[in-house]
């Protein structure tokens, strides 16, 4: 895993801070001052947390069972994707479908 850098937890906090109050990324937080994972978190009617790290390429989001759900290149890209990933309960409910 690539380690954000301070500037990259800088823009994370930016899109964070600038993003609606009803949105449902609700927060994020990270541990170390140059972190191989910094967590996202959303609302509870929609609460999943995800890890997010960085790839060669851009950044990648992991669900509950470290399975990538959305990439993106750019941050502003990432949070799009954070948008359109179901909640906890969605998801279980898809599964028990099957």
């Amino acid at each position: 895993m690539k380690p954000f850098s301070q500037q990259d937890l800088d823009a994370i906090d930016q899109l964070w801070r600038n993003v609606p109050a009803d949105h449902v990324w609700t927060g994020w937080s990270a541990a170390g001052a140059e972190p191989d994972e910094v967590w996202l978190y959303r609302t509870r009617a929609h609460w999943r947390k995800f890890p997010l790290r960085k790839t060669a390429d851009g950044f990648a989001l992991y669900d509950e069972r470290n399975e990538e759900v959305a990439a993106a290149s750019t941050l502003q890209d990432l949070l799009e994707a954070v948008e359109s990933i179901p909640g906890l309960a969605a998801t279980q409910d898809e599964a028990e479908d099957r």
